[in-house]
């Protein structure tokens, strides 16, 4: 019953149209949402509409904003009253009169209306509003505008989804009529705001009629040559070429960032934008272009604005509008008229809550003031202002044990409480020192700065404007003798960052012992051995750090414990210890070698424990021998190595076991891999790799060079021939195919020993080995009967017995023919007595049925050769004269499978 109301009150609005003045010229519906509890929108229609005093039957106190889903279904409405003008309505007085605008020249009158629906969540509605007219006389509108419905449509997503559940459309500050001078270039901008900072895109559009639907014979903006900026919305109109009214949609869709990192369409408002384009010798003013800019919250911005007018003696307006003005403090702008050429100046000092992901828009328009009649002309000019927030203040990293504690303030202008807070900041850190000052507009830690991620610290509902955070390495504990560089980032609601905080480097005090070697001296499966080495800690002297001895006295000792890896050192091999500090440290055992290791099948894992007195003080983090794989290719050798250690390896080099039992240096790699070529296949060839790394501390030994255990490998091939490439070309009228293919040992593989041929009928069908081939053979023909469709696929196999994959395949196809005779003469003379095909090639089978004038079925076959005399399958006797029709489904074979061809005709059979 719903639709039915819709559309008797559509049918209403078309018939009280008719008896009034024709009045809709432009306008736009957009939304909010409501703050608070529920669903609630305030939805707004705009609209310009004529007002000569005498349409007032077409002046409306009230519209209806219908709702629909997306598949078109008509859902609900929502009254809306005309809230604009001091004046209440006549009709109404709950609704006011609106306001008219140039009263006594072009006598606009603009119309606001507003309605409030809860919605929803997690739908998709369409909103539109319809009257029964628009004005007469527009342009790129066919036949007779004032009989095409105005339309203005919108969409409005309620999502359930966290950070897009709370969506307003952008606010147009600019009104949607404007004119144009004829042969002059125009332009005009909606000068969109979006108070959810979203990004705004802008697209042409087609404009609305009767039913929401297109308005029929529409000439699009395309046509007379307009284009819009997809980021500014500038819509420009290089030559309006002829006199009149043009109406043209502009499209304004909201993109809002996710967590994950993608955009996603939250709504849109469409224009339905008026152009009045007039006779006028007046040219438009020009200002002078305004780069987009970064800047910091709590920072001036001062940009300077001139605009000039090729006619010297028009005066000039400016004005500037866009989100900085709407916003508390708003920005300032000023300038001093005058005429020819003017001077402006914007300033603002953005607040914390200013930041966003999106850049604010900001459009300045200037508008000439032409003496006399002439109608004024404009000019825009619109820039991005970013936003972004300052770094986190007063930051310090301090060693403490094997932790680093890291301290924080929050940035004085950002502790506001609502709207873009900051809900958390995120540590980085990385190995080594760097100093990093970011550019104004270079937000988050660069990925190309090699930082990681380690930790994030919560900041909604904190009072405290002091933060800390401890890295403990995931509990694992940091290295000694490592520099490690911290960055601290404030992470706002919107998913924006700030600036981030200046790279503080620190390195955990020397306190305990650190490894430096674990290097493989022997390898074998059970007198193996590897020789460790550690330094030790820094004793603490005057104002230097270190260990404490006063604090922390003797006896000292060391404890070094070990596990296969992937373990962890558990088991304590060896033990040194002395009651003094100061001769335990004179101590030259800071090395051991341990024996009898299966350093062929294992790689190990150690550690060193430091104790004083019987407490354990310290630990050093582990570090592994390195662990090296070798596996064999064709005529190759790969090589990968792996490692575990406290220290940075940064080269590694590669020997090679000679004939006399040395090694010899074969080359060096910066990663962990290394691919040893040109060898001989069946030979056994083995290998050791030396690391070289440092610790980030000069004062500690470097370089550091480890050993792997030996490894070896033969080259075998295993790696199959490339495909050859293989051709087909089948001919249709002697039934052959020739296949051939390149030979393979000039493209691919030298050894190659013979080639397979492999066939299969169809397309998607199995391939079966046809035949095979020596390898100096590169062709091969073949001369089947019944079809030659198919495809053929070659490969190459090696003196190893490695194939090539059947990658590509080539395919050739029938030329099918099948026709049928319309009459035969049953008559014994030998001269057509048979319903035979006239021609019949590459046919699977078939399904014939004749049928007599009766529709009796008097034969059917699946043979495609058919050879029916005539004879009735019902009556067993030769059917009469006469005409008969039939009905054939013949199956063709394709490479591609059968597919059937539907034949339908008519047989005339004769006696005499």
């Amino acid at each position: 019953m719903r639709v039915l109301k819709f559309i008797h009150f559509f049918t209403f609005l078309l018939i009280a149209g008719s008896l009034s003045a024709t009045h809709n010229r432009s306008g736009e519906i957009t939304y909010e949402r409501i703050p608070g509890p529920g669903n609630q929108y305030k939805i707004r229609v705009t609209t310009y509409t004529n007002y000569n005093g005498a349409s007032v039957n077409a002046d409306r106190c009230e519209q209806m904003v219908y709702i629909r889903d997306f598949s078109g279904a008509y859902l609900d409405s929502v009254p809306c009253l005309r809230v604009n003008g001091a004046t209440l309505c006549s009709t109404n007085p709950q609704a006011t009169e609106g306001v008219i605008l140039d009263p006594g020249t072009n006598n606009y009158k603009k119309n606001v209306y507003e309605g409030v629906k809860q919605l929803n969540t997690g739908a998709n509605y369409i909103l539109y509003m319809f009257d029964p007219n628009r004005n007469g006389g527009i342009v790129n509108i066919g036949g007779d505008s004032s009989q095409q419905p105005f339309a203005l449509t919108d969409t409005l997503k309620t999502y359930n989804i966290p950070g897009l559940s709370v969506n307003s459309t952008p606010t147009l500050l600019n009104p949607p009529i404007d004119k144009a001078c004829l042969h002059k270039p125009f332009i005009h901008n909606p000068n969109a705001y979006d108070v959810n900072g979203d990004s705004l895109s802008y697209d042409l559009s087609i404009i609305f009629g009767q039913f929401a639907q297109p308005v029929p014979g529409y000439i699009p903006a395309q046509n007379y040559g307009i284009t819009i900026d997809h980021v500014t919305g500038d819509f420009y109109w290089p030559n309006p070429s002829q006199l009149g009214e043009f109406n043209f949609g502009i499209l304004i869709t909201e993109w809002r960032k996710t967590a994950d990192g993608d955009y996603v369409r939250v709504g849109s408002v469409l224009r339905d934008l008026q152009i009045d384009v007039v006779n006028c010798a007046n040219n438009p003013p020009v200002i002078a272009e305004i780069p987009d800019t970064c800047i910091v919250a709590g920072t001036n911005y001062i940009q300077s604005i001139t605009a000039t007018d090729p006619d010297i003696n028009n005066g000039i307006e400016l004005t500037a509008s866009g989100g900085p003005f709407n916003l508390s403090p708003p920005a300032i702008f000023s300038y001093v008229p005058g005429t020819g050429s003017v001077s402006g100046s914007m300033s603002w000092v953005p607040p914390c809550n200013a930041v966003r992901n999106q850049p604010y828009l900001v459009t300045i328009k200037a508008t000439d003031q032409p003496p006399g009649n002439e109608p004024s002309l404009a000019d825009y000019e619109s820039f991005l202002i970013r936003v972004v927030a300052p770094p986190p203040q007063n930051f310090s990293v301090t060693p403490m044990g094997t932790n680093m504690v890291l301290n924080w303030s929050i940035p004085a202008i950002c502790t506001q409480t609502s709207g873009n807070i900051i809900v958390s900041y995120l540590i980085y850190r990385k190995n080594g020192c760097e100093v990093f000052t970011p550019t104004p507009c270079e937000t988050g830690v660069p990925s190309s700065l090699g930082y990681t991620q380690i930790g994030m610290v919560n900041a909604i509902g904190v009072t405290n404007p002091n933060y800390a955070f401890t890295d403990n390495n995931g509990g694992l504990g940091l290295t000694q003798g490592v520099d490690y560089s911290y960055i601290v980032v404030a992470l706002f609601a919107d998913g924006s960052n700030s600036l981030a905080s200046n790279a503080v480097c620190a390195k955990l005090v020397r306190s305990v012992p650190l490894l430096t070697n674990v290097s493989v001296d022997t390898t074998d499966l059970s007198v193996g051995q590897i020789f460790v080495r550690w330094v030790k800690p820094v004793v603490m002297t005057g104002s230097s750090e270190g260990l404490d001895t006063i604090a922390n006295p003797g006896p000292y000792e060391y404890r070094l414990l070990q596990s296969t890896m992937p373990g962890v050192p558990s088991t304590q091999i060896y033990s040194v210890s002395h009651p003094y500090f100061s001769q335990f440290v004179q101590l030259s055992d800071t090395t051991y070698t341990q024996t009898s290791l299966n350093t062929e099948s294992n790689a190990y894992n150690y550690r060193v424990d430091f104790y004083c007195n019987g407490t354990l003080k310290g630990t050093s983090q582990p570090a592994s021998s390195v662990r090296l794989t070798a596996t064999g290719l064709a005529r190759r050798v790969q090589l990968n190595w792996s490692y575990q250690t406290s220290w940075d390896n940064d080269t590694a080099f590669i020997y090679r076991q000679n004939a006399l039992g040395g090694y010899d240096l074969l080359g060096n790699s910066l990663t962990q891999t290394y691919l040893d070529t040109g060898l001989v296949n069946g030979v056994n060839y083995c290998y050791k790799v030396k690391t070289s790394g440092s610790y980030s501390d000069p004062s500690i030994m470097h370089p550091l060079y480890n050993w792997s255990q030996k490894d070896c490998a033969v080259p075998k091939d295993t790696e199959p021939p490339c495909q050859p490439t293989v051709t087909a070309s089948g001919d249709c009228n002697t039934q052959i195919t020739q296949i051939s293919w390149v030979n393979g040992a000039q493209s691919c593989s030298d050894d190659i020993v013979y080639y397979n041929l492999y066939y299969t009928p169809f397309l998607d069908s199995t391939f079966v080995l046809l035949d095979s081939f020596s390898n100096n053979v590169f062709s091969f023909t073949t001369d089947y009967a019944s079809s030659i469709a198919g495809c053929y696929a070659v490969t190459a196999v090696d003196t190893f017995g490695n194939e090539s994959i059947i990658a590509d395949k080539m395919c050739v196809d029938n030329c099918p023919e099948y026709e049928l005779p319309n009459i035969i003469t049953i008559n014994g003379d030998s001269l057509n007595d048979f319903f035979i095909p006239i021609k019949n090639k590459f046919v699977k089978d078939i399904d014939l049925k004749m049928y007599n004038r009766w529709g009796n079925l008097i034969y059917e076959t699946t043979d495609p050769a058919i050879h029916w005399d005539g004879t009735s399958i019902q009556s067993k006797q030769p059917c009469v004269s006469g005409t008969y029709f039939y009905i054939c489904d013949v199956h063709i074979i394709r490479y591609t499978g059968i597919e059937t061809i539907k034949l339908k005709g008519f047989l005339q059979i004769l006696k005499n």
